[in-house]
């Protein structure tokens, strides 16, 4: 986070290829395999929209709450609650 705003995630998917293909990695800050931040929605969307936006190359989104905290709700979550 930069102030309010969200720069960036790391994804299991991004530091293995980072891992892979840099030797140097863990001499580098945590900027050099960040990837797009998450979307984020707010902490009552209905489960439906999140179909939309957790995709093979997102895999979560950030459900922001009434106080401002910020929840990851992976594609797992999802799966977890359609399977109820």
């Amino acid at each position: 986070m930069d102030a309010d705003n969200l720069v960036g995630s790391v994804s299991e998917g991004l530091l293995f290829d980072a891992v892979f293909n840099n030797a140097d990695i863990k001499q580098q800050p945590v900027s050099a395999v960040m990837g797009a931040a998450m979307p984020v929605v707010s902490f009552d969307a209905p489960v439906e929209k999140l179909g939309s936006l957790i995709t093979k190359d997102n895999g979560a989104v950030l459900a922001k709450d009434e106080s401002g905290n910020y929840h990851i709700v992976t594609k797992y979550d999802v799966i977890q609650s359609l399977a109820k």
